[in-house]
């Protein structure tokens, strides 16, 4: 019979201590030890146990029993041999009860004049604790320990140098079984107690799980592991809990869970206050074994950083409650500490603590600098530690409002039920009117639970953040402090209790004060140690900008961001975000403020400070905002582990791939030096002038390349940073059989997944490593679509569905090779557009092929139908333009037409042109030239260096965001790009030349958006329209708003900008106000309006479609324009869709849109809406290539 041995223990993992004291009582004294010892399922069905069924792990109840063994002595005087008494039934306790493990061990009733008289006992010079403490440690008996033999002999001495080996030795001369299912066991135990002159008492209790699973969330997968005895051999895989597979991934062992909506809170919630156990674990867990070297260089250095950080955070908030200086004088002035105070106050200390140093570090790695200069704005980075403290402050807000709620819900249910006391009133001569705070104080043990009628525990009471200020609470009734003082106390407490209580958002200048005092503390207190010297973590800089514009730089020190890079994160993993993926689904949207996850506060839209659209949503219906969002929602993902794998070498082994980058900097130049400016070359005038001219020419030629090169190289921090992030998210959740991504919206209506780092939205990387949980037989047409889908990552778009799949069936060697073994041979998938997408589909198609029937063959990978520049989509059929509608594949023909392609010769043509065009002047004297034949000269010198560098590749960007408002520098640096990388490809010095392609891509740009204008006039026409009625409204101060046609109010939010002024402990700042009190940006307002107002037509087109394949039973999911499902179902996909579109565009948008404005503003005299061409929508539904 085997089980599975759990050693329970408190908190941070140590174990229950062993309590010594005395027993008031009129008896003699004697000496008592009791042991408590839990059973807990393991994942082997066992035979009755202590009278509980047999329960396999999965269907196992929700409690366990508890038995507690108490060994009572008659004896008057406590000595060895009582000692040795107790002891003996400790160890046959242990030894027959093998199978339970002790999880507290007391000793009570013991006599101090016993303990007198036997100070000479060899036995008695050491603690009675630690001699206890050891004695059970070393007498562990597993799950198929042995009875002890000979208790009824039993020498007080003769196991007293027993070890581990030689107890179970003795055990295997008996050969008595364990079974402690047989009554006659515990009879047994009773016996041998009863022959040491020992009294014993079983007690038993039922336990709720949960209360178990909480007290091991608080401990780290160290702590767990150190404290657990090893656990039995098993032909089967042990399942692990809900909190053992958080705490630890093990990706040898499948996890599973039986309570995941419980995780799911755990996931939300676990972040900062994960870290902060695991801080003070390992900060224990290394000074009790005095063994550092075991931790990584990144958690030594931070480590270093955390008591300080705490210990100086809490006498901040003294200094602020008790109205005392700071130790080392951080508070600078009254009024600072009354802005910063309450908010401060708002968390205990460690959670500040570690949010300070995380986000921090975050911020450093995350973000590739400014203009040069290695760092992040302090503004930001106070922000972003504000930021953080107050989604912290929300979520404990929210979970103490669960508690109350599930509290005061049983309360009804069970009126006999008694509820937790609020605790007595503070002693003293103080009587603060803190009863609000006490009582969250009572509520703030995170063990608390209030039990049901039947005894099983079934509220969570999580950790509330309130529960910090009852230790100033306890120091001030031990202070006394005077009437005067005892209210500004008072006053304070009040303040920060406000903060807690209060649901309105803090400001920005709250959170940059509050962000402003904690990282200067952190500025402080972090330290790191290079060649024996310590150096700032962090720097702080100023440089002036302007002559009137400062601003200010922090800086991470080069080797700690070395370290966190070589250390991948592992050691802020599960702290870098709290919005992760699910792994339930979302809660269902009702309201704008009701949806998304389970805890965390998650608004519909993203309002970026428009609280009149805000207010707007509270009164409109959106059931099919709400129905489309459910939709996507609900779609269950998994990673695919192959791909994951293959990205992780790649980033193990520095094999820079997509979104995978360099590890190694790119060489940088010497740093040129600033020529020193004598006095006299003040003047042009003065000897030496010109050369001091030409010196500083070259210094700032050197200079720009010397900021380019630093630039990129900063800019691969970042990207470095984001690799890191993606593959520690997919990494956590590989082993989840279902994960989901809540969704939200932009103000236009657009849908996006809530989880920043990991989601289908996001990179060739994060879509490289998911795909559909569910998998489905590809059927007759799922190989072939499979193909279309690697094709398209080819590069081979344009051509025919039948040409692309050829391309793969002429490519399968390769498709194979690359499926097989990525690393291997040519490493052909590395050569797609998006490589490990390509990947993904390369494993496919070959399981596929090579399982003998491809249409049984179960897939889970998604292919995508693209839009054929989707923006154009949209205005062609607004127009009803025919010319436009064919360029962008609304009309059916049995090759896609590609309207960049279209684009691109005519801009090829030009540029020809302008390239062979002989100037008639002379351009040897570019003084003499007037200014229209610089710029004749300027593009023909821009046409011959791009002549024959331009494809379809240099304009596509350009003309597909042009009907999105790109604007003239927005396109100039899209071009751009690609030019340089062309000239690069032929050798071409690019620093020398920067200046000669920074024209000649501006000339490019300008060209491109020129044949666009004569290639499309009915969408220009459109958009004309939709301009010359944007800067009506907003020539009378109104913004543009609009309803989407599936019934979301848009309202656009560009104000204009105030500045306000704040001072903090570090500087200054400035910050930009755009609230709705301020006037509209009437320039931002009008070009905006025409792409905002087709995004949010092509997100109306999404979600419908989503609507109408979850009507049909289908997944379904999106990025936008790219509408994604399974292989088998892209057939009915491609129905779906192009049935919703021509359902939308046959309702009567654009004169909806007028009389909507013709309503709101009366006085306003709107222009006809442009005449429609004669595009025949129904043939949409015939044109195989309108999504492809």
């Amino acid at each position: 019979m085997q089980s599975h041995l759990f050693r329970r223990s408190r908190p941070w993992g140590r174990p229950y201590p062993l309590h010594c004291g005395a027993r008031a009582s009129s008896a003699q004294p004697c000496f008592t030890v009791t042991i408590a010892a839990r059973l807990r399922y393991s994942s082997v069905s066992f035979g009755n146990i202590g009278g509980m069924p047999s329960t396999p792990w999965q269907s196992r109840p929700r409690y366990y029993r508890s038995y507690s063994l108490t060994f009572h002595t008659g004896n008057t005087n406590f000595n060895s041999n009582n000692y040795h008494q107790a002891l003996a039934g400790v160890r046959s306790f242990r030894s027959t009860a093998g199978a339970w493990a002790p999880t507290r061990t007391a000793i009570q009733a013991l006599s101090t004049d016993a303990l007198h008289d036997e100070q000479n006992d060899e036995a008695m010079s050491e603690s009675v604790e630690d001699l206890f403490r050891a004695e059970l440690e070393r007498y562990t008996f597993h799950a198929k320990a042995r009875m002890m033999p000979g208790y009824e002999h039993y020498n007080p001495t003769k196991y007293d140098d027993i070890d581990n080996d030689a107890s179970v030795s003795a055990s295997q001369d008996l050969q008595v079984e364990l079974d402690t299912g047989n009554e006659s066991l515990f009879a047994s135990n009773n016996e041998h107690a009863r022959k040491l002159g020992s009294e014993v008492t079983w007690e038993e209790e039922l336990v709720d799980l949960e209360q178990i699973d909480l007290d091991e969330a608080v401990r780290s997968p160290e702590a767990a592991n150190a404290h657990q005895p090893n656990p039995p051999t098993s032909n089967h895989k042990t399942q692990k809990s809900a909190v053992e597979l958080l705490l630890a991934f093990d990706p040898q062992n499948p996890p599973s869970c039986d309570d995941l909506e419980e995780l799911q809170l755990w996931l939300e919630c676990e972040a900062q206050q994960e870290s902060i156990t695991r801080y003070q674990h390992v900060i224990d867990s290394a000074r009790t074994r005095k063994d550092y070297a075991s931790l990584s260089l990144v958690q030594r250095h931070v480590l270093q950083w955390y008591q300080p950080l705490k210990h100086e955070i809490e006498s901040l908030q003294k200094a602020y409650i008790f109205k005392e200086q700071d130790p080392e004088g951080v508070v600078l002035t009254k009024r600072a500490a009354n802005v910063y105070g309450p908010f401060i106050c708002s968390l205990p200390p460690e959670k500040l603590a570690v949010i300070c140093a995380h986000e921090a570090i975050m911020s450093g790695l995350s973000n590739p600098g400014v203009d040069g200069r290695d760092g992040t704005a302090f503004t930001a980075v106070a922000r972003r530690i504000g930021d953080a403290v107050e989604q912290e402050v929300v979520i404990q807000r929210m979970l103490h409002r669960r508690f109350k709620e599930s509290q005061a819900r049983h309360s009804t249910q069970d009126p006999n039920r008694i509820l937790p006391k609020p605790e007595e009133e503070v002693e003293g001569d103080v009587e603060l009117s803190t009863d609000k705070i006490d009582e969250d104080m009572n509520d703030g043990n995170a063990t608390t639970r209030s039990k049901s009628s039947t005894g099983t525990e079934d509220v969570h009471k999580w950790a509330y953040a309130a529960s910090h200020l009852k230790n100033y609470l306890d120091e001030i009734s031990y202070r006394k402090p005077s009437v005067k003082k005892r209210l500004v106390i008072e006053y304070a407490i009040r303040r920060a209790r406000t903060i807690l209580e209060n649901d309105e958002a803090w400001t920005e200048s709250q959170k940059i004060q509050l962000g402003a005092v904690l990282f200067q503390v952190l500025l402080n207190k972090a330290n790191v140690r290079i060649d024996g010297k310590q150096e700032k973590a962090f720097t702080y800089e100023k440089f002036w900008i302007s002559k009137q514009k400062v601003q200010s730089i922090v800086s991470m020190n080069d080797r700690l961001h070395k370290m966190l890079v070589s250390d991948k994160l592992q050691s802020f993993g599960t702290t870098t975000t709290r919005q992760k993926p699910m792994i339930v689904p979302p809660k269902p949207w009702s309201r704008p403020d009701e949806g998304g996850y389970k805890m965390l506060r998650t608004e519909l839209l993203r309002y970026h400070g428009c609280n009149m659209q805000k207010e707007v949503l509270q009164n409109v219906d959106l059931s099919i905002v709400f129905d489309g969002l459910n939709a996507l929602g609900r779609v269950p993902w998994r990673i695919n582990q192959r791909v994951l794998t293959v990205a992780q070498r790649c980033w193990d082994n520095n094999i820079p791939l997509g979104d995978i980058p360099s590890k190694d900097d790119n060489p940088l130049p010497e740093e040129p030096l600033h020529p020193k400016r004598q006095e006299q070359f003040w003047e042009p005038e003065t000897p030496g002038y010109e050369s001091y001219v030409e010196e500083y020419r070259l210094y700032r030629e050197s200079w720009n390349k010397f900021r380019r090169v630093k630039q990129r190289n900063m800019d691969l921090r970042s990207l470095r940073c984001s690799a890191m992030l993606k593959l520690d998210q997919a990494e956590k959740f590989k082993e989840f059989e279902e994960i989901f991504f809540p969704y939200n919206m932009d103000f236009r209506g657009r849908a996006y997944p809530v989880p920043p780092h990991l989601s289908n939205v996001g990179s060739d990387l994060c879509r490289g490593v998911l795909k559909f949980a569910e998998a489905k037989p590809l059927g007759p047409r799922g190989l072939y679509w499979l193909k279309v889908h690697l094709a398209n990552f080819a590069g081979k778009d344009k051509m025919s569905f039948d040409d692309r799949v050829k391309f793969v069936d002429d490519n399968l060697e390769q498709v194979r090779l690359s499926a097989e073994d990525p690393f291997a041979g040519e490493r052909w998938w590395m050569s797609l557009e998006d490589p490990f997408q390509g990947l993904a589909t390369c494993l496919e198609i070959i399981d596929a092929i090579d399982c003998g029937n491809p249409e049984s063959f179960l897939c889970s990978l998604p292919v995508h139908m693209d839009g054929s520049c989707n923006g154009l989509q949209h205005y062609a059929a607004l127009g009803r333009d025919s010319v436009g509608g064919k360029a962008v594949n609304l009309c059916a023909y049995d090759e896609p037409q590609d309207v960049y392609v279209g684009v691109m010769h005519e801009v090829v043509r030009r540029v020809a042109a302008e390239a062979e065009r002989q100037l008639d002047f002379d351009t040897s004297d570019l003084e003499s030239l007037s200014r229209k034949q610089k710029k004749e000269l300027s593009y023909n010198r821009a046409a011959k260096l791009v002549n024959g560098l331009i494809d379809r590749g240099v304009v596509k960007r350009t003309v597909m965001t042009s009907v999105y408002g790109v604007t003239y520098i927005g396109a100039r640096q899209q071009i751009q790009e690609k030019i340089i990388s062309k000239l690069e490809a032929q050798g071409h010095d690019v620093d020398e030349m920067s200046n000669e392609i920074f024209q000649a891509c501006g000339y490019v740009a300008s060209l491109t958006m020129e044949v666009m204008g004569d290639l499309f006039t009915g969408a220009r026409e459109t958009m004309n329209w939709l301009t010359t009625c944007a800067r009506m409204i907003t020539q009378h101060g109104f913004p543009l708003a609009w309803v989407s046609p599936i019934g979301l109010p848009a309202i656009q939010p560009y104000r204009q900008k105030k500045a306000a002024t704040i001072v903090t402990l570090l500087q200054t700042v400035t910050l930009i106000n755009e609230s709705d009190d301020l006037p509209i940006h009437k320039q931002r307002q009008v070009s905006a309006f025409p792409p905002n107002f087709i995004h949010s037509l092509d997100s109306s087109h999404m979600l419908l479609t989503a609507l109408e394949m979850d009507r049909r039973g289908l997944t379904f999911s999106a990025v936008h324009d790219s509408f994604w499902t399974h292989a088998c179902d892209i057939d009915e996909m491609n129905e779906a869709l192009r049935d919703v579109f021509v359902d939308l565009y046959s309702q009567p948008l654009l004169e909806r849109l007028k009389q909507t404005w013709e309503m709101r503003y009366p006085e306003l005299e709107f222009p006809d809406i442009p005449k429609r061409g004669d595009l025949n929508l129904a043939e949409v539904k015939q044109a195989k290539y309108f999504f492809q």
